[in-house]
């Protein structure tokens, strides 16, 4: 029996496992040339790790001799990395048919016998590391120079994605660390490498080479991937979709988001005593979310585990992350913001303060409507205030700093490698480290305010710890506290990876996902992706509604006027008729153009007018120019209730619905939904037109910037 059958029959992979596997490998051994890397495309917390243990193991049936698996440049991970493949391959290990070991933790001098087995090698990426694997086929065994070897790019786009100016040049460098990946892949002619990531995005936008003058003192090697392979996802996984799916108000997934106001963010950044007073644990605005969300986890807790014990199951334990910042000072203040917290609940326990009972109520008419969405058990709340007390009293909820590998090594469970789990509610408190290939179990809470505009696309998302295996239940009292800035930066990003996966699912590859840019002087064109700004991008899939939300209306006196103009733009045919109306995309756009100023988007909005603009242009031309436009009026939706990104539920009745995504429909739509608005319904004033893009079912999925990469 192979290693694979063996693999595979142990973990008892299913057949879409098995042919992913096995299309990897059929690949990278017939194409067998390191400029052309291959894609292990998963999603986040999606078992990529066991399918890329899946691909050593098949290539090592297939002639392959020596793996090399390159993690995230951090020393946890690298252990972690090496648990997991030391308990998968232990068979072959024990009979002496792998040998495993870490770079930095190499055998002294290798036996004969040992070169001769299959070898897998783990290194963090790191300099130092990356040298001694290059010396270990230099220097300290030449022979192994001829063997097979596959490169394993875990977290492909850290560190191997990073071109900069050099000073006085003019050519760029790749960094240190891509640098001593190109040489590996140069200087082994039998090597085929393999990149696996969730956050694939700097990959695919990168050119197939690199133009360098002939006074380059490194030859870069491409990183864009030659071809992908999409990791099934398996059925219990809870993904973007669930968080930015657009759901009614039935569905539990509804109630996955709690918006957190930015100024409580800014509170937990810095140890300002004005800003978060220890007189005011129970009354302070700016942890007031915060206080919620850790009264609403020990709820969420104390159901699950009456549900568990109804259902004669072993009640679990439960985790809950912040992350906040990247800074262990700021760390250090929201550990003791915390505590300070949770020393508040213990006095109030102690001393059956009603302020307790107070917050608890909140997170009970929270938490209350997902688990009957779910059409879950639902424990007395009674007895439920009473479990929390407990919990607090008794010391179950464990809060603790992670931020640095001697913090986090001990808090490792040695047989699985993720984070062990002491009480029955764990709060882990950190930054970067709590990312990528750190495993977490029994998430259900993620307090989340790390500033986007700060960084990368593929970076916000790869925190996104909610992410990852679930089940209903367990789902139904999960909560992302977050600000509605991020929360829309992360519903982007959801859009963008989506459209490329789709791209990747329909066989269409670069066919299958047009980038787009914004040019002042020429209007909307084609571009390479290598030219598109990460930051500044909107993705819309084909039957896709674009449309603002979060956004407020001007003051009334301001929004009458262009109010009125948008009622005599709109063609009376297309008024309360259900019924689409061609015109031309240049009436479109002076529609869109009016309503654009009377609504306040306010800071970090993330919606682009530009992008709604540029896209109705550039969909109207597949269909002469035409834009069909359809007009409701006397909505009534009250603004708390406003922020569905999918447009859905905002759209309203099914049969709008149906008609928007009526399949036949080749132009662009434009939905015009005329809202009452006005202080009643949370709105500044009213009435407001409301417009939505929706793009034409058969339409390619796009990606269009608004900004071009410099």
């Amino acid at each position: 029996m192979g290693f694979y059958a063996e693999l595979r029959d142990a973990r008892q992979d299913n057949d879409a496992l098995q042919r992913c596997i096995e299309s990897v490998v059929d690949q990278l051994g017939n194409a067998a040339d390191p400029t052309k890397p291959g894609m292990l495309l998963g999603k986040i917390q999606s078992g990529k790790t066991r399918a890329f243990l899946g691909v050593i193991a098949r290539a090592f049936d297939r002639d392959f001799d020596i793996a090399i698996v390159l993690t995230k440049g951090t020393k946890t991970l690298a252990s972690q990395t090496v648990k997991r493949i030391g308990r998968d391959f232990k068979r072959f290990i024990d009979d002496d048919l792998i040998v495993l070991f870490d770079i930095m933790s190499e055998p002294e001098a290798l036996t004969k016998s040992e070169l001769r087995r299959k070898i897998v090698i783990v290194a963090k990426k790191q300099v130092h590391n990356l040298a001694r694997i290059q010396a270990l086929f230099d220097e300290k065994y030449p022979e192994l120079r001829s063997k097979r070897v596959l490169l394993v790019d875990d977290e492909a786009d850290m560190a191997s994605v990073r071109f900069s100016k050099k000073k006085g040049e003019d050519d760029f460098d790749q960094g240190a660390i891509a640098n001593q990946m190109d040489h590996l892949r140069q200087s082994l002619s039998g090597i085929a490498f393999l990149q696996v990531t969730a956050t694939p995005y700097a990959l695919y936008l990168q050119p197939d080479s690199y133009e360098q003058s002939s006074q380059a003192k490194e030859i870069f090697f491409p990183k864009r991937p030659a071809f992908t392979v999409l990791l099934p996802i398996h059925d219990a996984y809870v993904g973007g979709e669930a968080y930015f799916g657009g759901w009614s108000a039935d569905d539990p997934r509804y109630y996955l988001y709690v918006e957190v106001d930015e100024r409580e963010h800014d509170a937990l950044r810095s140890s300002d005593g004005r800003a978060i007073r220890g007189d005011r644990i129970w009354s302070s605005e700016n942890i007031k979310i915060l206080r919620r969300s850790l009264i609403s986890f020990l709820l969420a807790v104390t159901i699950r585990r009456r549900q568990q014990i109804v259902l004669e199951l072993r009640p679990q334990k439960y985790a809950m992350i912040i992350h906040n910042d990247t800074q262990r000072a700021a760390h250090t203040w929201q550990w003791e913001t915390v505590n300070r917290i949770t020393a508040a609940f213990e006095e109030a326990v102690e001393n059956r303060d009603p302020r307790l009972r107070h917050v608890f109520d909140e997170a009970l008419a929270d938490l209350s409507r997902s688990v009957r969405a779910n059409v879950g058990h639902l424990p007395d709340p009674d007895e439920c205030f009473e479990d929390v007390c407990t919990l607090i009293s008794d010391g179950e909820l464990n809060v603790q700093r992670v931020n640095s590998d001697v913090q986090l090594e001990p808090l490792l469970d040695q047989e699985t490698a993720e984070l062990r789990l002491r009480t029955k509610a764990n709060v882990f408190i950190g930054g970067s480290i709590l990312d990528r290939g750190i495993t977490v179990p029994n998430l259900i809470a993620f307090y989340y305010g790390r500033n986007p505009r700060r960084m990368q696309a593929d970076t916000v998302l790869q925190h996104s710890r909610m992410y990852g295996a679930r089940g209903a239940d367990d789902l139904a009292v999960t909560r992302l506290y977050t600000s509605r800035g991020v929360y829309t930066r992360l519903s982007q990003i959801y859009a963008l990876e989506t459209a490329l996966r789709e791209a990747f699912e329909s066989g269409a590859h670069d066919g299958g996902v047009v980038f787009l840019q914004s040019d002042a002087s020429q209007g909307i064109v084609p571009c390479a992706p290598s030219k598109v700004s990460l930051s500044n991008v909107v993705a819309v899939r084909r039957n896709e509604i674009l449309l603002p939300t979060g956004f407020d209306t001007i003051s009334a006196s301001r929004l009458a006027r262009p109010v009125s103009r948008v009622d005599a733009l709109v063609p009376d045919a297309a008024k309360g008729t259900q019924t689409f109306v061609g015109i031309s995309v240049d009436d479109a756009i002076a529609i869109v153009e009016e309503i654009e100023p009377t609504l306040d988007l306010g800071d970090d909005n993330g919606f682009e007018w530009e992008a709604l603009k540029g896209l109705l242009r550039y969909y109207a031309k597949n269909d002469g120019g035409r834009v069909l436009v359809l007009a409701e009026d006397g909505r009534r939706l009250d603004r708390a209730r406003s922020g569905d990104r999918s447009g859905l539920s905002i759209l309203g009745t099914t049969e709008l619905r149906d008609l928007v995504r009526e399949p036949t429909r080749r132009a662009p739509a434009l939905i015009l939904l005329k809202q009452v608005g006005g202080p009643e319904l949370g709105w500044k004033a009213g009435p407001f037109w409301w417009p939505m893009l929706a793009s034409p079912p058969q339409a390619t999925s796009c990606v269009f910037a608004t900004k071009v990469a410099t």
